[in-house]
């Protein structure tokens, strides 16, 4: 078995971080479908599953023709109040029979997206992860963008962005395999907003591969996103005041963002160490953090030398 995942990630379009309250309201995309909310150890809340019906070539390493039909899930997430993802997942298998079912079948499986034709699932898996896809094939990225637009443009939102920064697409694949060797988690940066993973992971671990990739790209996004506010502040230049106006958005909106793992399933923390063993988020993370801090306390330290330092006489 295979889950096809893609994320989008983004800041919310809001002035300020939104309260509980509001982001159940922002979350309810489907009335009367309750919102899982949690606030520790950060405030986190996820909407209900919204389903999409899909019929369209499923994406192959090798190119065989392979065809996808049945549903594919997406639920938004709200982070901490400031950092919004949309979230579409397919649970790929193989159809029991080589011919396009009744809409009923697929409707009875949501998520699943049943596969007809040569290709195998490993096939899929490898396609999918290296963006082997050319136009009319499975898109799960513009079901994701639609859910996001959704949240951005609700009226509890002032619309009202207090810093710039780019929304990133983590695409992910997660492969059923129960060999205890065959575990793996491969996390590729493609571009500045461009990401992939790249798991084989036992078949019942399936569904918590989807709140790691969730996860890793929670904060591979605010590690992004904090290191080009530093890099535009331009920490060599400019006084004090300017420093701190160009470092504010950091550290009002995202530097309490950062708890790598808060809400990743126990059987999926292997892969959290692994990755940081690799990528280093963490030592990258504490390094700009503390440059930030090192640069503010550097900056109060010669204000306040310079306000004691006595007038010359003439």
């Amino acid at each position: 078995m295979l889950i096809l995942g893609e994320i989008r990630t983004c800041l919310l379009r809001n002035s300020s971080g939104v309260r509980q309250t509001v982001v159940g309201e922002l979350l309810g995309l489907i009335p009367g479908e309750q919102v899982w909310m949690s606030e520790r150890p950060m405030a986190h809340a996820v909407s209900p599953e919204v389903v999409r019906g899909v019929d369209c070539p499923l994406p192959t390493r090798s190119g065989t023709r392979s065809r996808g039909v049945g549903t594919i899930a997406a639920h938004a997430v709200i982070s901490a109040g400031r950092v919004l993802q949309g979230s579409v997942t397919a649970r790929v298998e193989p159809a029991l029979v080589d011919r396009r079912l009744s809409w009923s079948h697929y409707l009875s499986r949501p998520g699943v997206v049943e596969m007809i034709g040569k290709g195998s699932v490993p096939d899929v898996w490898q396609g999918f992860v290296q963006q082997l896809s050319t136009a009319h094939v499975l898109d799960l990225g513009a079901v994701s963008e639609r859910l996001i637009g959704k949240v951005q443009t609700n009226p509890h939102l002032d619309h009202v962005t207090p810093f710039r920064s780019a929304r990133t697409k983590t695409r992910w694949a997660a492969l059923a395999n129960n060999d205890r060797s065959a575990r793996s988690c491969q996390f590729t940066v493609g571009s500045d907003t461009s990401r992939t993973i790249a798991l084989v992971v036992p078949e019942a671990d399936l569904p918590d591969a989807v709140r790691f990739c969730e996860d890793v790209a929670l904060h591979d996004w605010v590690l992004t996103t904090v290191l080009r506010i530093v890099e535009r502040g331009d920490l060599g230049s400019g006084g004090g005041r300017d420093i701190l106006a160009r470092l504010r958005p950091a550290i009002n909106h995202l530097m309490h963002v950062w708890m790598p793992g808060a809400h990743v399933p126990d059987s999926m923390m292997p892969f959290w160490r692994a990755l940081e063993r690799r990528s280093g988020f963490t030592r990258q993370w504490e390094a700009t953090v503390t440059r930030i801090r090192d640069q503010l306390a550097m900056r109060v330290l010669t204000a306040f030398y310079d306000e004691a330092s006595p007038v010359p006489q003439r």
